[in-house]
């Protein structure tokens, strides 16, 4: 799989809170990413991604975690740069996010645009 990768910083609800009822593998396609608008608004553009943990199997609720995020769609350069903060979506807010670093493009050897 192609796409733009970002490493970032979680911070999953705890299940009482509202958050995740259990545990999603590393590596999940469930999690739904919700960046705000220019002035905060929630879900001004939400996007899929395969989110993996860097130092777990999972991902648990009340847990707060480094992980990897792949985008599968080009407009996620736009917003996920560093500093930009997002939901975690699973039918309803589980989490929170921010985007610590920019990984770029996630290409297999000798793939061009």
């Amino acid at each position: 799989m192609t796409g733009y990768r970002v490493i970032a910083a979680l911070d999953l609800k705890a299940a009482e809170d509202g958050g995740l009822a259990a545990p999603l593998p590393a590596g999940t396609r469930a999690l739904l990413v919700r960046f705000p608008d220019g002035d905060g608004e929630p879900a001004a553009v939400t996007l899929g991604a395969v989110v993996t943990p860097r130092a777990a199997t999972e991902l648990a609720p009340g847990e707060k975690l480094d992980a990897q995020v792949l985008f599968w769609a080009d407009e996620a350069r736009i917003y996920a740069t560093a500093g930009a903060s997002f939901d975690l979506w699973y039918g309803r807010v589980v989490g929170h996010g921010t985007v610590i670093s920019e990984a770029g493009d996630d290409r297999e050897d000798g793939e061009r645009s």
